[in-house]
């Protein structure tokens, strides 16, 4: 007998997103699963919209608050709704519907972004690898975008020092195409055609087992947005468990549709903080080093900015 998935969906304010995306997770093939959609406080009647939604479709799900999720044990609900007290971020918000499908007694938790399109055969080749492989923690689909090409995020590395120095700053600015610019990627040495270990997967999809995501304490909720794959590594490593890139599995990125609901100052402002928090708390850098890469990104970041600004006002 298969065991239960529960798929973990966050939204934020991107409800039309969110609905597509469900419209393909409703199609899959695998049974049983169960969907559990939390809503990072949209503000804009997001969870209403859906609720609407799915109760045209003969679907009536369980909508708790979040203090009404951490009570609730149980339901048979096959959809809940449950809605944050606050805009607590990626980790925060994704680990509200994490706990609430353990302590449902999933035995199996994804964790899938609003803004992805999944087919229907896509998780059976990975919950048989993890059920064929102990010793892998985590899984993840093969991603494409939007013109159906390769999202390499999805098989990435674990950066070194001089990686770091190599691939961000002005190295990157005068010698785009540096030996170790690319080594963030496994580009020209994975075919994506055959499960491969990798470093880190895409945080737009990621399949584990309930026991290993309450054995690393969850995501990290001292970062607000990005960098949570890459603690995910980290914790993998503290275990000795490992992360591998299933291709059979496959699904769609819409990319970024939820952050174009975030003021962009205050993207960078998070963005620079949970790099920074990653870079001292679980790779170990002092904090001058961490401080300057850090800001070497972003000076990499502003470089192409005022390039394409100024590219913009010659073309006037």
């Amino acid at each position: 007998m298969r065991k239960e998935v529960s798929f973990v969906i966050l939204n934020y304010k991107n409800w039309q997103d969110t609905l597509e995306c469900l419209v393909s997770v409703f199609d899959i093939t695998y049974q049983p699963y169960r969907v559990i959609v939390v809503d990072n406080d949209s503000q804009n009647g997001s969870l209403g919209k859906i609720q609407e939604w799915l109760t045209a479709r003969r679907i009536h799900p369980l909508h708790l608050t979040q203090e009404q999720s951490e009570k609730c044990d149980y339901a048979n609900n096959f959809v809940v709704l449950i809605e944050s007290n606050s805009n607590c971020g990626y980790a925060a918000g994704n680990n509200i519907g994490i706990r609430w499908a353990i302590r449902a007694g999933s035995a199996y938790v994804m964790i899938l972004n609003n803004d992805t399109i999944v087919q229907k055969d896509f998780i059976e080749p990975m919950v048989m690898f993890l059920n064929n492989n102990p010793d892998t923690a985590m899984v993840g689909p093969k991603v494409l975008d939007l013109n159906g090409n390769i999202d390499h995020n999805c098989a990435r590395r674990r950066l070194t020092i001089i990686d770091y120095i190599s691939r961000y700053g002005i190295i990157k600015i005068l010698y785009p195409r540096n030996k170790w610019a690319l080594r963030h990627y496994y580009i020209g040495e994975y075919d994506f055609n055959d499960p491969k270990e990798v470093d880190v997967l895409s945080g737009s999809c990621i399949l584990t087992r309930s026991e290993i995501i309450q054995k690393i304490n969850y995501l990290d909720e001292f970062t607000f947005l990005f960098w949570e794959e890459f603690i995910l590594c980290e914790k993998l490593l503290h275990i000795h468990k490992k992360s591998f890139i299933i291709p059979m599995s496959v699904i769609t990125h819409i990319r970024g549709q939820s952050i174009n609901s975030i003021p962009t100052l205050f993207i960078l402002k998070k963005g620079k903080e949970s790099f920074y928090y990653y870079l001292t708390k679980y790779r170990r850098f002092p904090g001058f080093i961490a401080y300057m890469i850090m800001h070497h990104d972003y000076i990499r970041y502003y470089y192409w900015k005022f390039k394409l600004l100024n590219r913009s006002f010659h073309a006037l």
